[in-house]
């Protein structure tokens, strides 16, 4: 079946306002306790008394666990047919964790029950994303102003996160994540359940990279690898330049907004500039962004220069999704979302950081961020393959 014929059993047309505020509502949730968790879920083990490599522990395994979930969750979703299920299960699943979070403090404990709820919730991300691709227009076409609730409750997440901290302790942590997650899976329950195609497959979902995807993925794990000196040392740049401490808030800030911009835009972007074209701007633009971090030395350039976070994330994420449901059978939808994710998010995310801490030190986070900036070129041959795929 195309995805651009109505899925049996929906509803007519007339619902579709209604259907994307579901869908919006289930982006705002699922993004929601990410704003909180990532910049202060450290800060809140450190209160236990957990020791920086305890802390490097529990933060270190949950990006290979969500997306190593992602990709068996997949299997089981495209060969059953019961990937709407399964998400809400898993999410609920998922929530109830989130009761012994609220009360563990050894390391053990912690351990178990965090591998368990980056086990459970690591799907989310991909399934979602299957979802919405596949009922897009009866969503009214536009990813982007769907997916952008996503970045603007995370901006939201960061700030109360923040506030609750300031006010409080880091201790409060934990009960500001639990709403999210427990109001989660009754907005996933309200998604559409159909899914695109109708034969089950067996095959692994490796077996689906063919030439062409695999040079897309390529592109996509080399272009996060490249982003590990901003997830992980962009502070510590501005530090050993002696900058303000509100340098790396402002220059994140600055980049979620303007992820959230090209998201509203992003419908007339790929309309305008195919998928494979996008990918080799935002991957120019990406290198530019390194290389002028990297030289720039006045707090206004460092920040300004964090504009091509529109580029890196927003652009190319936009493209990527895009072009996912080109490089594989509709029945495997699901399947390619979660390839997608673990080479970028998962493989891509966690060895960056991994890297960029292994080459800081000799480098220094100047010459880091140029060694960034040969990681995203390095993708530029590949992104420009793609681009050839396209044409033919």
């Amino acid at each position: 079946m195309d995805r651009t014929e109505r899925h049996a059993g929906e509803p007519a047309t007339a619902t579709a306002p209604a259907k994307r505020h579901v869908v919006a509502l289930v982006y705002f949730l699922l993004f929601l306790g990410p704003g909180i968790a990532l910049p202060y879920l450290p800060l809140y083990l450190e209160h236990l008394g957990m020791s920086d490599r305890e802390i490097g522990v529990l933060i270190g395994l949950q990006p290979m666990l969500r997306w190593g979930s992602a990709l068996a969750f997949a299997q089981l979703a495209d060969h059953w047919r019961i990937r709407h299920r399964l998400l809400v299960l898993y999410a609920a699943a998922g929530a109830l964790l989130f009761l012994p979070f609220l009360v563990v403090r050894a390391f053990d404990a912690m351990l178990l029950v965090l591998c368990a709820i980056s086990v459970l919730h690591g799907p989310l991300i991909s399934a979602i994303d299957a979802i919405v691709l596949d009922h897009l227009p009866d969503l009214g076409g536009d990813y982007g102003r769907l997916r952008l609730w996503g970045s603007i409750s995370f901006i939201l997440g960061a700030l109360l996160g923040a506030l609750g901290v300031e006010l409080g302790t880091p201790a409060v942590v934990p009960a500001m994540l639990l709403p999210s997650h427990l109001l989660l899976p009754l907005a996933l329950a309200a998604l559409p359940s159909s899914q695109a195609g109708h034969s089950p497959f067996r095959a692994a979902p490796w077996r689906l990279v063919t030439p062409r995807l695999a040079t897309f993925l390529t592109a996509v794990l080399l272009v996060h690898l490249s982003c590990g000196a901003w997830s992980g040392f962009f502070a510590l740049h501005t530090e050993r330049l002696g900058l303000g401490d509100w340098v790396p808030g402002a220059a994140f800030a600055l980049a979620v907004v303007l992820e959230v911009a090209l998201f509203h835009w992003g419908r007339l972007v790929l309309e305008r500039v195919p998928a494979e074209r996008l990918i080799v701007i935002a991957l120019v633009v990406t290198v530019a962004r390194w290389l002028g971090t990297a030289v720039a030395r006045e707090a206004w350039l460092v920040t300004a220069l964090q504009t091509g976070h529109a580029f890196t994330f927003s652009a190319f994420h936009l493209a990527a999704i895009s072009l996912v449901p080109r490089l594989v059978p509709p029945e495997r939808s699901t399947s390619g979302q979660a390839l997608y994710g673990i080479t970028g998010f998962g493989i891509g995310g966690s060895l960056g950081i991994a890297l960029a801490g292994i080459v800081v030190e000799p480098l220094g986070t100047t010459g880091l961020f140029v060694f960034e900036a040969a990681i995203a070129a390095m993708a530029l041959p590949a992104a420009v393959r793609l681009g050839r795929f396209g044409r033919r």
